[in-house]
């Protein structure tokens, strides 16, 4: 019995030394397992830094070309715009001109109309004596006067109309039927 117990603690004593070497083998193996895995942590985080970086470049080129093309379409809108503008400045001093003609018109036909009484007044008046030569020009003035005050009648009236058509959005409010 104490051969077989000899035994088995020789058993025992070798297999607790299989264990041991077992686990200092596991454990050497657990150390080689857990290296790798750092090894390749390091490794891919290198790639990912890589790729992102990669990455950035190209989307900030790709941001660089879209930030060049809109400025360039930009600076088009802007030459196109002083193009409108210039356009539109000449199309500004028309208008003005033509909305001053009728004033001009007015002005000139009120100096004319002045004019034209002071003269006719003076060719009336220049009749050495006739009396029939001064009453057949003053009929002639009255009625150069006559249709003057028409024209004027007819000035007013256009105007009138066109202030009616303008304060009525393009249309004028008469005749009544309309309504």
């Amino acid at each position: 019995m104490v051969a077989e117990a000899q035994r088995n603690h020789a058993a025992t004593a070798s297999a607790i030394e299989g264990l041991k070497a077992q686990a200092a083998a596991n454990q050497k193996l657990v150390s080689q397992v857990g290296g790798a895995v750092q090894r390749i942590e390091k490794r891919t985080e290198e790639r990912v830094v890589k790729a992102v970086e990669q990455v950035a470049g190209e989307a900030s080129a790709t941001i660089a070309a879209n930030l060049d093309a809109s400025n360039e379409r930009a600076e088009r809108i802007i030459a196109a715009t002083a193009k409108l503008e210039a356009r539109q400045l000449w199309s500004a001093a028309a208008a003005m001109c033509l909305a001053l003609l009728p004033v001009v018109v007015v002005v000139a036909g009120l100096w004319m109309g002045i004019a034209g009484l002071i003269t006719g007044a003076q060719w009336a008046l220049d009749v050495d004596g006739s009396v029939w030569l001064g009453i057949g020009r003053w009929l002639v003035i009255a009625a150069g006067l006559a249709a003057a005050g028409y024209g004027v009648f007819a000035s007013v009236r256009w105007v009138a109309g066109l202030v009616e058509t303008w304060k009525g959005r393009g249309m004028p409010t008469w005749p009544n039927w309309r309504r």
